[in-house]
């Protein structure tokens, strides 16, 4: 499994409990499962599946796990989420949590990204962790309530699909947009649908697709030149995407 920097999943047992304590980093948590009662200083809140916190350093918490113990995706918070959380009117002292669908369908992508660990993997988890991370700034701000994609982001697009087969870093897509890292992600999977990782790997397959017809290259061939890490993962690939192997595909009529 691919586990990205200053990420961890931490799992608790049933009917336990962690005293007050404090950490050194500010963090943002995911709840995956179960569920739990935490006290911030006086306040007491309960978390399930889907609950999203930010606990600012050097806070004290407690917490009581639940019957089914409970599950959390840990985040280290990086100085320019903080940033972007500020500038989105995050009342981030306050230690504030959210509870959404859409942070329980953001960790479950980010889990199963981590478990292909290919070649992409640490990109499309950047994204989808930047994702959260706008997403969790959303609910302190308005939406733009904008309907077609801004020059500077079919700049992106351009970008990333002449370089799909040797992708480049989110850092270096976000200096070219000469925008933030986050609001790159968020503002990509909002137009066009995909996580920037699923882009490329659609344009990939897609490529590997053309090869495959218009060439008498191997399938091994075709998946090096197309920066698959070997014959059976652009077979995983293929079918993920299309429903049927690199094999079948080639021989199919017309």
């Amino acid at each position: 499994m691919f586990v990205p920097p200053g990420l961890r999943i931490r799992d608790y047992p049933a009917r336990t409990a962690m005293d007050p304590h404090h950490h050194e980093e500010a963090s943002l948590s995911i709840v995956v499962g179960g569920s739990f009662r935490e006290r911030i200083a006086s306040e007491e809140r309960d978390y399930a599946r889907g609950q999203i916190a930010y606990l600012p350093a050097g806070v004290a918490h407690s917490q009581q796990f639940g019957v089914k113990g409970a599950r959390q995706i840990i985040l280290t918070a990086r100085p320019t989420w903080v940033d972007y959380l500020a500038d989105c009117k995050t009342r981030l002292a306050d230690s504030p949590h959210a509870n959404s669908p859409t942070f329980h369908e953001l960790a479950s992508r980010l889990l199963q990204e981590m478990s292909r660990d290919d070649g992409f993997s640490a990109l499309a988890c950047d994204g989808i962790i930047l994702e959260i991370v706008a997403a969790f700034g959303r609910t302190s701000t308005a939406a733009d309530a904008s309907v077609q994609p801004p020059a500077w982001l079919c700049e992106v697009r351009e970008f990333v699909s002449q370089n799909a087969l040797a992708p480049p870093g989110m850092r270096q897509i976000a200096q070219l947009a000469g925008r933030h890292e986050i609001h790159v992600a968020r503002e990509f999977r909002r137009f066009f649908g995909a996580s920037l990782g699923t882009y490329m790997r659609r344009l990939r397959a897609e490529h590997a697709a053309c090869l495959l017809l218009g060439t008498g290259m191997s399938i091994s061939e075709v998946a090096l030149e197309c920066g698959f890490s070997s014959h059976s993962h652009l077979c995983r690939e293929f079918k993920a995407r299309l429903g049927m192997t690199p094999s079948q595909y080639r021989r199919r009529p017309g």
